[in-house]
């Protein structure tokens, strides 16, 4: 085994820890990597650690670094070369504008090109001191990535924060090896980094996920940031959500009315299709605008919070069990209080409107109720929890896509870019109209769409697609008891039938959000047996809590 001679500059500097390719070339490059390997040169320490009879016992056994001085000049070379690409990295004009958007000073990165001239002769406390400067911009970053709300992130951003990371504790690690030059322990650590990091290099599934696991935790921090409007922290913002929750109700049984009168006008699928998919999004944008609630769109937005909540430091570690269950018990009161609200008034309301319908003999109105159908849809069966687990799914992609666009606005300065555009007359209502609304008024279109077309798989795939959405549904069985009479069971049944409907949406919804939301934050999925046994244990204590506000002391 040849150790003489080796080249140890690649192996120092590690340059394809983090690719200086842009996301989708460094996905291609991969690919091909898997396809056709790249194999080291044979004059470095890379071949020799590629070859399956190496064992890094041996090779420091015959190697005296300490001696050497290629090893001491190419440690030296890729320290510095690794320096100068951190502030390169650090002050790239985007990443110096988000610095300046927070007031955060980079300085760190400037000292650190200072530092790097003199390394050759650099004292034991010089490369302390260097030690320190890469600690100050560790922090530095932290405070961008910790201020992501205020910022947005893409995948840029996300790209260069972790290679300066990456980097800065690469530097550390060959500082560290300068200053114990002749420590076995330290060259075995090393060494056995590479081994480690020569078997992921190719993964997919790791560059995948260390690209995009923050942008996942900038969409699910903006969609947080709404849950928390979604939660009733006392009595009085209680009572306000019944109230509310009675408005949504209301405006959904008028729409519910209209997507009847639609689908009897018995026009072609397509057709269909896009009007009930405009009414959906007109029903939930005015919901929002008049102040009122829809239930079954407050899991994908609280269930962001609870995971915020969960790790409230941005360190990944579960800040307190009990915070986590009073929140968990305001979040299922808030929800229960909205879906009663909802539940009752569509059914009330639509009531209302088809005994209105019968007294001035609106046609249109009268024809398209068919109440048989309506009661029939529902009905418990297996369809009409896979229809509810379907619309579930689509509640929680819509909270996403709602995230996703505000923080798309936050990132691009989209409002910014407004106030200072001719075209759009450098206006300022605008610009903050979008900066507000832009992301929850593309959600509700999102949803609308979603829910509207999905019957049209129906044509296309070997069984029927439907949604089932809970005051829709609710509104559907004030049609149909005011058109025919049904038994005291069917009706019972038909009333189980949408709080089915509502108990499934949630749960999906929930589910969903939450499981991105963790997932985003790296946070130990082992933590939620842990959460869920003293949720459960409040839930017994404490009963009412979880239904009706109450003193939250406990």
């Amino acid at each position: 085994m040849q150790v003489k001679n080796l080249d140890y500059y690649s192996f120092f500097t590690k340059y394809s820890l983090m690719e200086e390719y842009g996301f989708s070339s460094g996905l291609i490059n991969r690919l091909a990597r898997k396809v056709l390997p790249q194999v080291p040169a044979e004059n470095t320490i890379e071949y020799l650690l590629s070859k399956k009879d190496t064992r890094i016992a041996d090779i420091i056994s015959k190697i005296d670094w300490s001696s050497d001085s290629k090893v001491i000049e190419q440690l030296n070379l890729s320290i510095k070369a690794l320096c100068l690409k951190v502030t390169a990295f650090g002050l790239d004009h985007n990443i110096t504008a988000k610095y300046k958007q927070l007031n955060l000073d980079s300085a760190p990165f400037e000292l650190l090109v200072e530092k790097i001239n003199h390394l050759s002769s650099c004292e034991n406390k010089e490369i302390r001191d260097l030690i320190n400067s890469l600690n100050d911009i560790e922090v530095l970053i932290d405070n961008l990535r910790k201020n992501k709300r205020k910022i947005g992130t893409n995948l840029h951003l996300t790209l260069t924060t972790r290679r300066i990371l990456d980097y800065t504790e690469r530097i550390k690690e060959l500082l560290d090896l300068k200053l114990n030059i002749d420590s076995t322990a330290h060259w075995e650590n090393l060494l056995s980094q590479y081994s480690v990091y020569k078997n992921q290099k190719n993964s997919l599934r790791k560059y995948l996920r260390s690209h995009t696991d923050l942008l996942a935790l900038e969409v699910v921090e903006h969609t947080s940031s709404k849950g928390e409007k979604y939660i009733a922290e006392d009595r009085t913002t209680y009572k306000s959500f019944l109230y509310r929750s009675f408005l949504g109700g209301g405006v959904i049984a008028i729409f519910a009315a209209i997507k009847l009168i639609v689908d009897g006008l018995q026009l072609s699928e397509i057709n269909n299709a896009f009007l009930f998919s405009i009414n959906y999004a007109l029903c939930f944008i005015i919901v929002k605008q008049v102040g009122g609630i829809i239930a079954t769109k407050q899991p994908a937005m609280t269930a962001s919070t609870i995971a915020k909540n969960i790790d409230t430091q941005d360190d990944l570690q579960l800040d307190s069990i009990n915070s986590v269950v009073l929140l968990v018990r305001k979040v299922f009161r808030s929800q229960f209080i909205s879906i009663v609200g909802n539940f009752t008034m569509a059914i009330l309301f639509a009531i209302f409107i088809s005994l209105l319908a019968q007294y001035f003999d609106i046609i249109a109105f009268n024809k398209s109720i068919e109440p048989e159908y309506l009661m029939k849809s529902v009905m418990p069966n297996w369809k009409l929890v896979f229809y509810s687990t379907i619309a579930g799914i689509f509640l929680a992609l819509s909270g996403l896509a709602s995230g996703y666009l505000d923080n798309k606005v936050v990132a691009s300065n989209i409002g910014y870019r407004i106030r200072k555009s001719r075209l759009f007359l450098n206006s300022n209502s605008f610009a903050s109209y979008i900066e507000k609304k832009s992301g929850s008024l593309f959600g509700n279109i999102f949803l609308g769409f979603l829910l509207g077309s999905v019957f049209l798989l129906s044509y296309i795939l070997p069984f029927n697609v439907d949604i089932r959405h809970i005051a829709f549904s609710s509104a559907y069985i004030g049609f149909a008891v005011t058109e025919a009479s049904f038994s005291i069971k069917i009706i019972g049944l038909a009333l189980a039938g949408a709080l089915l409907i509502g108990m499934v949406n949630f749960i999906v919804s929930f589910s969903i959000t939450l499981y991105l939301a963790l997932k985003s934050r790296s946070v130990n999925f082992n933590l939620i047996p842990k959460i869920l046994w003293n949720v459960l244990k409040d839930i017994l204590r404490n009963p009412l809590s979880y239904l009706i506000a109450m003193d939250d002391t406990k």
